[in-house]
């Protein structure tokens, strides 16, 4: 039990202690000056207004600056050596998720995050100011408002779909618990203090929500459906006997010999899944409205399912006239495909349909058949298969006719011409029914209605080819002077049509301008030529000691070519590591201290030069883009209104020293001066206007501080496939705001009040305010409570708990959307659209 203490005259104190904007008041930095409480309230308004709009660009500026370290930080790239493929591959330090969940949502959230952290600091451990209804009101803007303007934001008739859905479902349940956890502890576990349990709890959900994000991300959890992630294999269904006999099947009914590569292909192509609705469904939106067309990559494709081969023949179409005596008889004979989808290349002449006939096979028999056109277009079967419009406008030969079974055959073959054009195309099908069963002297006979129909894959063979490096790891031995080394590029398995391919330097141990000039570019292909080859200057070098590293990285290929998944990059990108070691004559070790020496400052240089620029672009209107139009009348003034904040974030150190690290930390220790700054102004303006603390940090400050993000967001949703930028990045955010942004101060506060919260002056104020409060009663009889972290629910819980409810239901909204409209953003009915982004702006 606390020591007596008469608390009388604090407590007269306490009740005297001036707002901020009063005479007497004071916050962390602002008011300046005690005069200020004599200026007119209006002007104190607009000043405190502007005040405070100016430290908000501030803050997106520097912190625009710290996502530049977050992003050199998390960009990192080593390579490992897979000692099963006995080769090496460049891989990111950082995984994604986790660097969004971490890093990414610290940069977009930190003057959020450190308004909570500075206040309880600053307040003595106390929980008085902007800071948690910030969270509350920051959050409410970006799940509700952001999304709003995301969803009206892409072009008409297009949609965004969340694709990694295991990772958003695990962020998107989180950031609705999050907030539930607060009421718990503010309301029902402990009410009105947090304990140190409490705090440490709700710090340890940040790592914990880390973890099944990433365990989601891996497929740990839920087994990832993310075709570019997944990883050719054979489907644990079959055995490799199994899959062995298939391949054997399919070799015997191609009209040639396959390579070895064909025949991954086709066999990728007979496991290739069912498109769904709702693919089908956006595929077609953007089909129509010229958007980025939906493919699905074979060689990207896991062997998700060759069920036909398993399939039970179950259920027979009787195809017989229909008479109530033969219904209840058996078949004789049953007639049926032998497969249910096949696949074929185009330049493979024909396809052979095996038809199998069971039961009876004594008597004669005939079923009809004829094809179907799917996405593949048929032709009459007379017309001249190397002549005219044939060839050009046809993919198959149509065929129609009757089987004939004679007595004792079992199957036959019906081949259907396949064409071969020389244009790229996607992989198109068309189907083969059989009809009309019919078994000599009117017996009765029957079609498996499961196999009644097949499924014909015709795999396109004119590639525009898959570009890579025939070497991916190259050794140079540096030279006297600069010298030129062309670094060739090849396209295998196929050279149809112009293919482009964009190409970029990208610097390791291996310096900038110091050890090699820094290159980009385009490399083109002609129509059936196969290499190229980029030329990089190296710098030259009287003495170099020591083997350094950079890489040459191919980007975004042009007319549907692709890139090697197996090989250094995937299937984003192909990467070439270049290592330029010493020449043997320079080996030796007054070269090698030498050297050290020059290459450690040159590094330096690189870093000063950067340091140097930023001061230069700063003074520019433009920032020395010279590819930048002419300044207009409101660059020019954002300029002058925003230099103060540019010359003084110039003083952050560039990237270039620590591997970001060094502007990761000075860039964030600048965004907590700035917040300070927002803290101070923001309560001067709810003050002087009588707006509570939290109806101030709910609604300017929130909105301040979001803004960057809501632009952020609605670019990521213009610009991307997916809405994982825009939406999903939302809730992990928002999950993270809470467990870091309240957690950390709430659990620092926590133990400091059990540490050494009965003594001093933090011990006599804690027992004026909350030794006789009503709602501390659980704590013990008044006078003799022990202290605690007092966060007091009041308006705090109520807007908790009315932000949980529109969480809850905007993420059904979202959810409804997919189902209904196929993806999260967009939508072909502005009815559709404007009605989501009006009802998530009612909500907010």
């Amino acid at each position: 039990p606390a020591a007596p203490f008469a608390a009388g005259a604090m407590s007269a104190a306490l009740q005297d202690e001036p707002k901020i904007c009063y005479a007497g008041g004071k916050g962390v930095v602002f008011p300046i000056s005690q005069s200020e409480q004599d200026w007119p309230r209006g002007l104190r308004i607009v000043l405190y207004l502007l005040g405070l709009s100016w430290t908000f660009m501030g803050v997106a500026m520097i912190a625009d600056v710290f996502m530049g370290a977050i992003e050199k930080v998390t960009s990192k790239k080593m390579r490992r050596f897979n000692a099963k493929k006995n080769r090496w591959y460049t891989y990111e330090v950082w995984n994604p998720t986790v660097a969004n969940l971490t890093l990414m949502a610290l940069g977009s959230s930190a003057p959020e995050i450190l308004l909570n952290v500075i206040d309880i600091f600053a307040k003595d451990f106390f929980l008085e100011g902007l800071g948690p209804s910030t969270i509350v009101g920051s959050a409410a803007f970006n799940l509700l408002m952001i999304i709003a303007v995301c969803i009206v934001a892409i072009p008409e008739d297009q949609v965004r779909t969340i694709k990694e859905t295991s990772v958003y479902f695990c962020t998107a349940s989180w950031s609705v618990f999050a907030y539930i956890w607060l009421i718990i502890i503010l309301l029902v576990s402990s009410p009105h203090v947090v304990e140190v349990w409490e705090g440490v709890v709700t710090f340890a959900f940040f790592p914990l929500l880390t973890f099944l994000a990433f365990a989601c991300d891996k497929g740990w959890i839920v087994k990832k459906t993310d075709e570019e992630d997944e990883k050719p294999k054979i489907i644990p269904e079959m055995t490799e006997e199994e899959f062995a006999k298939e391949v054997e099947n399919v070799r015997k009914c191609s009209a040639r010999d396959l390579s070895d590569d064909e025949m991954a292909r086709i066999m990728l192509a007979l496991a290739e899944p069912r498109k769904s609705k709702a693919f089908r469904r956006v595929e077609a939106t953007r089909n129509l409205c010229g958007g980025k067309k939906l493919k699905v990559g074979m060689l990207k494709k896991s062997l998700s399912s060759l069920s036909f081969l398993g399939r039970g023949r179950s259920g027979l179409v009787q195809t017989h006239p229909a008479e109530e005596e033969e219904e209840k008889l058996k078949p004789v004979c049953t007639f049926a495909h032998n497969t249910t989808r096949y696949a074929v290349l185009e330049n493979a002449q024909r396809a052979l349909l095996t038809i199998k006939r069971t039961g009876d096979i004594t008597i004669p028999a005939k079923v009809s058949y004829k094809t179907i056109d799917g996405t593949a277009v048929g032709v009459p079967e007379a017309a001249d298969s190397t002549k005219g419009e044939y060839a050009k406008n046809g993919d198959f030969v149509h065929v129609q006719g009757e089987l004939e079974f004679k007595a004792g055959v079992k199957e036959m073959v019906i081949p259907i011409k396949i064409i071969d054009d020389a244009a790229y195309e996607e992989d198109e099908n068309f189907f083969l029914e059989l009809t009309n069963a019919q078994a000599e002297g009117g017996k009765f006979c029957a079609i498996d209605p499961d196999f009644a129909k097949a499924e014909i894959v015709i795999i396109d063979d004119d590639q525009p080819g898959i570009v890579v490096f025939p070497e991916e790891e190259m050794v140079l031995e540096v030279q006297r002077e600069d010298w030129v080394v062309h670094i060739p590029v090849e396209r295998k398995c196929g050279a149809n049509g112009e293919v482009t391919v964009k190409f970029r330097t990208e610097g390791d141990s291996a310096q900038p301008t110091v050890d090699f000039e820094e290159t980009e570019g385009e490399a083109m292909f002609e129509n059936g030529c196969q290499k190229t080859l980029i030329p990089i200057t190296l710098k030259g070098s009287f003495r170099y000691q020591g083997t350094r590293m950079f890489r040459l990285i191919l980007e975004e290929p042009s007319n549907q070519a692709k890139f090697d998944v197996h090989r250094d990059g995937g299937a984003a990108s192909a990467i070439c590591t270049i290592r330029i070691q010493p020449g043997a004559a320079d080996v030796n070790k007054v070269e090698k201290s030498w050297t050290a020496v020059r290459n450690s400052f040159a590094a330096s240089q690189v870093g000063h030069r950067n340091w140097r620029d930023q001061f230069v672009a700063a003074m520019s209107v433009t920032g020395c883009d010279e590819d930048a139009d002419d300044p207009g009348m409101m660059d020019y003034l954002m300029h002058f209104v925003g230099l103060p904040w540019k010359l003084l974030f110039a003083v952050v150190p560039p990237t270039d020293y620590a591997d970001g690290w060094m502007c990761f930390c000075v860039s964030l220790g600048m965004i907590g001066v700035v917040t300070m700054f927002i803290g101070d102004l923001a309560s001067l303006l709810g003050c002087v206007m009588d707006i509570p603390d939290d109806i101030t940090a709910i609604t300017f400050v929130a909105l301040g501080t979001s803004l960057p993000d809501t632009f952020a967001s609605k670019t990521a949703a213009v610009q991307d496939d997916t809405a994982d930028a825009s939406v999903g990045n939302v809730t992990g955010s928002n999950s993270v705001n809470v467990f870091l942004g309240l957690g950390l101060p709430w659990m620092i506060a926590s133990i400091a009040w059990h540490m050494n919260g009965s003594t001093g002056a933090r011990a006599a104020k804690w027992e004026a305010l909350y030794q006789n409060d009503a709602e501390l009663t659980w704590l013990g009889a008044a006078g003799s409570r022990p202290q605690a972290f007092v966060v007091k629910a009041g308006t705090l819980a109520f807007s908790v708990t009315v932000f949980t409810i529109c969480a809850l239901a905007c993420l059904v909204l979202l959810q409804v959307r997919r189902v209904t409209v196929g993806g999260e953003l967009g939508g072909k009915s502005k009815a559709v659209r404007w009605g989501s982004a009006g009802f998530l702006c009612f909500l907010w």
